[in-house]
């Protein structure tokens, strides 16, 4: 070991002492080799698996939805609950490629890469945004972007100040308010960029599918040709 690579170790070790890294799911500091989930933790989360839950019979209401691909499945207070969580409002960014590398290690795929021409991530209301900092789902995407070698961007979706989060609602209210709170682009050239494309559309968690079905009914106004979805964790509890 050389004096540099001997100094940049020590560094490391004394950064971990002072500031631990953590699992985003139990807590417990993470060992040298462990990345944001502890090995524990990353094999006992909830799979999702299509043949037990058959979630995509929630997003039955869009004839452009040809798939839907989750790693997890997601229930209060359960192990997947404290992952979302750390993602979505802990900051902690390094969980979105946890979760995409985890669809890929594991095969959780059910589209190819060959039939997405572009990830588009669900908004979130820009208050929320200055106020985070980020969007899970764009990171989700960024992650997806980076793993396939597919573009994505943030442009073309967006969410209208000021709308509620989904979180609180029931499956009707989430479908009323999903309706008002969603829109596509102004930028009429985006828009028309659209037609024919073959979407991936990127959310953090799949409950009713409200979300989904509203940006769905927006990208088939606009000419889009089909949709695939992946999300990070599917609710198994119907909402």
């Amino acid at each position: 070991m050389t004096s540099k690579s001997y100094l940049l170790r020590l560094g490391s070790i004394l950064l971990d002492v002072v500031f631990p890294r953590l699992c985003a799911v139990c807590g417990l500091r993470l060992g040298c080799s462990e990345r944001c989930v502890c090995l524990e933790c990353g094999l006992t989360l909830p799979r999702y698996r299509e043949e037990t839950y058959a979630a995509k019979e929630r997003l039955l209401g869009s004839p452009l939805i040809q798939s839907l691909s989750a790693p997890f499945t997601y229930q209060h207070q359960a192990e997947s609950h404290h992952l979302i969580t750390a993602l979505k409002y802990k900051s902690y960014r390094e969980v979105a490629s946890f979760i995409v590398r985890t669809a890929l290690t594991e095969e959780c795929l059910r589209f190819s890469p060959e039939d997405i021409d572009l990830i588009l991530p669900v908004p979130i209301e820009e208050g929320r945004l200055q106020k985070r900092g980020y969007n899970q789902a764009g990171l989700l995407a960024l992650a997806m972007s980076q793993r396939l070698d597919l573009p994505w961007s943030e442009d073309y979706l967006l969410r209208r100040r000021g709308s509620h989060s989904q979180t609180a609602f029931g499956r009707k209210e989430r479908m009323e308010n999903a309706h008002r709170a969603f829109s596509l682009t102004p930028d009429e050239t985006l828009k028309a960029s659209l037609r024919g494309k073959r979407i991936l559309l990127v959310d953090d968690l799949l409950t009713t599918g409200a979300t989904l079905l509203t940006l769905c009914d927006l990208l088939e106004g606009c000419g889009v040709r089909a949709v695939h979805v992946f999300v990070a964790a599917v609710a198994i509890k119907r909402y």
